[in-house]
């Protein structure tokens, strides 16, 4: 009797001891070992067949019971052409003749009626039996049931999952807003410092306008006493003097009217940018004043979203505290993925701070490398035309004598217009240094303040679109990811069924990176009937086979193509698997197209249509018909 393990042959031969009922030799599956006989070169005797065991089809999993039982036994036509091989072994004749390896023979005529009987004897079930039974049906429906629960928590997982990568998903985004408003603040407040220096340095300019108009208000009256002054001179000299020296004089006059025609003129301009400076203190309060209110909204956007970010962040531990009910092992591995994910996060935070620190870094040394050149440049210059001045001006400089000292009866009117004369020429060589004046100066800085705008709204821009291109990135790996794990699981499942009815077992695919199944590869696990789990680089050559066709097999169901090429894939298998396998072809064959190469019949007896090639005379080929 042949039974699965020993425990069970223990069982039995109690229960013929308790029962009386005879003795039975038992073959446990588990235990049994073929014994090893000296292989016997027979290939060529008269008369032999085969061996016994060549004789008999039977399932892989009674190989070692039937080498067990005929392993040494030898199968020739009659018993004359197995004499002469008599006590070598156990030697079997076509007419039931028996020639034992210790050189007994046994032989004789066939009895009428066969001493064995072949039948079915209905026995009633014992009361033991009938409960085990009763268990056995229990057990499996709450095995049944059990398996319903466990799909529906595979797929409470799998929802769950989902929602916890959009939430996630939700706040990787609201994060990089975050980010981007503390960053609006930051580029705010830097626009309000450098306008509140720029205010600080129209004050200034404001304070020394005024300053200069102070002194130009001091001097205009002295002007006016010496132009009073030299105007009773000119009368006192109408009266006394020659119409040469009057006309001397008159130009003097003109002269010194010239001058103050000037002063005021500077005096003008003087107020015109006086009131520029204010106009432009103005709109500079005014803009600063803007800039504060944009700070506060924008802090009140940040509060909002911290509000969100807050709720969200309640919502994802409401939807953990879900998982860790569902699963304890899975809330585990997603409190390790958070981990992972938020410190990665955090890491690239902080890797985009160092990043932006570095290039503001780079580009304030650049701002002060090109004013410091400018400022060398402006340096020169102004050294250049003080070197031309200083050559230009009189050495020791001449000190010009006040009107005021000068005596109108004793003194020399030509030595005191020459010497004017000369005052004058100093004064205007002066002017002439000071320039060119740029008088579109203001105009410049406004278009070189326009043009600082539209390149700060140019990089918030910018900047915007940076964020967006990484909130789709992640959306693209997220999808990827998404695809590639339901296609995974398609696949394991097809896989899963396949590999069960071809080899009875069980099997399934295993990625040696769960968590980031692109950076591994993928194993194939499997459990033939009756041996342990195994991987694919520790089985047979059968076992290979039949897991390799179920692993393409469920990728056809998957997503099938055209048409397929086999070339021998029942090479490796014994003729039980390979009537499995022609049938899992045929049904295969609905979705797609079959073109197999193969020697075994059952294989070609499934096949629609049979082409039979040949080897012909010479190097060639022919194509044959076949007979099934």
């Amino acid at each position: 009797m042949v039974v699965e393990d020993d425990g069970i042959a223990a069982a039995g031969i109690e229960l013929l001891k308790h029962a009386k009922a005879g003795r039975a030799t038992f073959l446990p599956l588990t235990k049994i070992r073929p014994p090893r006989h000296g292989s016997v070169n027979l290939n060529y005797a008269k008369g032999y067949i085969d061996l016994a065991v060549n004789l008999i089809d039977c399932e892989p999993k009674y190989q070692d019971i039937f080498l067990f039982i005929y392993g040494n036994t030898l199968i020739f036509e009659s018993i004359e052409t197995a004499r002469p091989h008599l006590g070598k072994q156990r030697l079997v004749t076509l007419d039931g003749d028996i020639l034992e390896s210790s050189g007994a023979m046994t032989g004789g005529s066939k009895p009428s009626r066969p001493s064995i009987r072949f039948g079915v004897t209905k026995l009633e079930d014992s009361a033991e039996l009938r409960s085990l039974k009763q268990r056995l049906s229990d057990i499996e429906r709450v095995q049944g049931r059990n398996d319903e629960g466990l799909v529906m928590k595979a797929a409470q997982i799998k929802q769950l999952s989902q929602e916890l990568t959009e939430v996630r998903q939700r706040a990787r985004e609201d994060q990089l807003e975050l980010q981007q408003l503390e960053k609006d603040i930051q580029r705010l407040s830097k626009q309000k410092n450098e306008l509140t220096q720029q205010l600080n340095q129209s004050r200034q300019d404001l304070a020394k306008v005024q300053q200069r108009l102070a002194i130009l208000t001091v001097q205009i009256p002295q002007l006016e006493i010496e132009l009073q002054q030299e105007q009773q001179k000119l009368t006192d000299l109408e009266s006394s003097q020659t119409h040469r020296e009057w006309q001397e004089i008159q130009a003097v006059i003109k002269t010194e009217e010239i001058q103050l025609q000037a002063k005021e003129q500077a005096l003008r301009e003087g107020e015109i940018r006086l009131t520029d400076l204010q106009n432009q203190t103005h709109r500079f309060e005014e803009k600063i004043a803007e800039s504060q209110k944009r700070i506060e909204l924008n802090q009140t956007q940040t509060a909002e979203v911290t509000t969100q970010q807050q709720s969200l962040t309640t919502e994802l531990n409401a939807i953990n505290s879900k998982i860790s009910e569902t699963d304890t092992l899975l809330a585990q591995l997603s409190n390790r993925l958070g981990e992972t994910k938020k410190e990665r996060d955090r890491l690239e935070q902080l890797l985009q701070s160092q990043q932006h620190q570095h290039q503001q870094i780079i580009w304030q040394l650049e701002k002060i490398a090109t004013s410091q050149t400018e400022r060398q440049v402006n340096l020169q210059a102004l050294q250049e035309k003080m070197t031309v001045q200083q050559s230009e001006l009189p050495n020791p400089l001449p000190t010009i004598p006040l009107l005021e000292n000068f005596d109108s009866e004793t003194g020399d009117y030509s030595v005191l217009l020459e010497n004017l004369q000369k005052e004058i020429r100093n004064g205007q060589k002066r002017l002439e240094a000071m320039e060119p004046v740029n008088m579109l100066a203001l105009e410049e800085h406004e278009k070189t303040q326009a043009r600082l705008l539209e390149l700060s709204e140019k990089l918030a821009t910018i900047e915007a679109e940076r964020t967006e291109l990484l909130l789709r990135v992640e959306n693209f790996t997220t999808l990827r990811q998404r695809s590639f794990k339901d296609a995974f699981d398609a696949v394991n499942t097809n896989f899963q069924t396949i590999f069960a009815e071809l080899s009875e077992g069980d099997g399934y695919l295993q990625l040696d990176n769960s968590e980031d199944p692109f950076s591994g590869g993928l194993n194939l696990v499997a459990h033939p009937k009756g041996k342990p789990v195994q991987r694919l680089s520790s089985m047979s050559g059968g076992e290979k086979s039949l897991t390799a066709l179920s692993f393409i097999f469920a990728l056809q169901r998957y997503r099938p193509s055209p048409f397929y090429g086999f070339d021998e894939v029942d090479m490796f298998l014994d003729g039980a698997n390979v009537e499995k396998l022609s049938r899992m072809v045929q049904k295969q064959a609905k979705l797609a197209q079959f073109i197999v190469v193969s020697l075994r019949r059952p294989m070609i007896e499934a096949s629609e249509r049979t082409i039979g090639v040949t080897q012909a005379r010479g190097a060639h080929t022919q194509v044959l018909g076949i007979k099934l």
